[in-house]
Formats: C-alpha cells, structure tokens, sequence
C-alpha cells in the first residue's frame, strides 16, 4: 500500500493529488493508451483514499481528457493524442510548455476604460462602466507569438497594475488571490484575420498577414462574466482543443 506522504497532499484536495499521481503514471508511460485503469476498489486500497476520492478524481481527469469511461466496461487511459489537445483556461503557459518552449510576457498598458456597447454586452455591465483594460503581447522563447487585449470587471475601486501582473505572472493568479474571483470556465469564438498596422507592428509581421482570432469571455466560479479577452496569434501558432459527441446524441 502507497502512504500519503507526498506533502502536495497536505496543500491540495486529496482527489486532485490522487488525479496527479495517475496523470503522472500515464505520462510516465506505465499505463498505455487505451488501457484500462485499476478498479475503483483497487485505487482505494492503493492510495488508502475512500472510494469517493477515486470517484472525484477519476471525473477530474475525464474532464481534462486525460482518461475516458466506455459503458460498462471500465475506464481507460485515452490516447496521447487527444490527452494533448485539452484546453484549460489561461492555458498559453501549458501549451508552450507542451512543445518544449518558455511562456512570456510584455505587459504594454494596464488602464480604465469605459464599456462599450458590444463589451458591455458581453459582461452583463451598462455602456460606460469602468473596466480594467490589459493589453499584453505573448510570447514564445522571447519571441511575440499573439496579442491578448483584455477587459475585466472589478470590484469598485479597485485596481490593477503592470508591476501586480508580472508578479504574479498570471492575470488569473492575480484575480484569484488580490480580488477573490476564481476564474471557472469560458466561451470561445474562433475565426481568421487579417494583421492591422499596429499588430504588424506588435508581432513583428507584415501588414495583412494572416492571423488567428480568439474572442473569449470568462466566467467566474459564480458564473459571471469578469473578462472579455481578444487573442491574435500568428498563423504559425497551433490552436489545440478537444471536442467530445455529447452522451445520448
């Protein structure tokens, strides 16, 4: 039997720990794709967790697709794939990582704005309240890979600047732990575009090259709307996502 002794269990709930030393276990390659996981008992017993430990670490990971269930039959480690094409909010850092690069950022102005009508729309808010502007280019190795221009809904009063941004290193970090809003899940809009002079400027392309447009509001774990955010990337960038056939369709 495997002791908790891993002091991550001490810091984060014990499903999740138990989803990482299974994801862990997959990544390592000593569960095949396709392969069926050990049994809910036998987890248990493993890990010493109660059996709805496993049951909320298992749908964690069927959530992030790392492990899929068939009807019936048990459930199995899904294919590399698909484990590599699961988007998560705020998942530019785990996408470079993925192909072997260093995330980064260039913070170029933090300011209060008025809503307009189409953003206010789209966060529940009245055209002309004061919304927090973030207008970042991202990078890959140092290198612009895509434009983010965002806008958050914050408490009154407060505020949000360039030097809290990078030391936090994660504008969702920072939402998190300075105004209490835990960004929960989003809806995203894919389409194509062309590169205007101040993107061809920014990313270090040509005026009209093709770029890659992200419109994304999120929700808090609420589900309120707190951001609208405009991503441009350069064509070269890979936009991953995983899409599953909805159950009894």
């Amino acid at each position: 039997m495997m002791k908790i002794d891993d002091t991550t269990a001490l810091t984060v709930p014990r499903y999740k720990w138990l989803a990482n030393i299974i994801g862990t276990t997959i990544s390592q390659g000593l569960l095949a794709d396709n392969q069926a996981l050990p049994s809910e008992r036998e987890l248990a017993e493993r890990y010493e967790v109660s059996r709805d430990t496993v049951r909320k670490a298992v749908r964690y990971m069927e959530e992030r697709g790392i492990i899929y269930s068939g009807h019936g039959r048990g459930t199995f480690v899904a294919p590399a794939i698909v484990r590599g094409t699961t988007r998560f909010i705020d998942s530019f850092s785990q996408d470079a990582n993925s192909r072997g690069s260093v995330a980064g950022q260039r913070v170029l102005s933090v300011e209060q704005v008025a809503a307009s009508m189409a953003v206010a729309g789209l966060l529940n808010v009245r055209p002309g309240d004061p919304l927090i502007r973030v207008h970042r280019i991202r990078l890959m190795d140092n290198v612009p890979v895509g434009l983010h221009d965002a806008y958050f809904v914050l408490p009154p009063g407060a505020k949000m600047t360039i030097s809290q941004i990078e030391r936090a290193g994660s504008l969702y970090k920072l939402l998190t732990e300075k105004f209490g809003f835990t960004p929960a899940e989003a809806v995203e809009n894919l389409s194509a575009g062309a590169a205007e002079q101040e993107d061809a400027r920014l990313l270090g392309i040509q005026k009209g090259d093709p770029l890659l447009i992200c419109e994304r509001v999120t929700l808090s774990d609420r589900r309120e709307p707190i951001e609208y955010c405009l991503m441009k990337y350069l064509s070269s960038y890979r936009y991953k996502t995983r899409i599953a056939k909805r159950s009894g369709d």
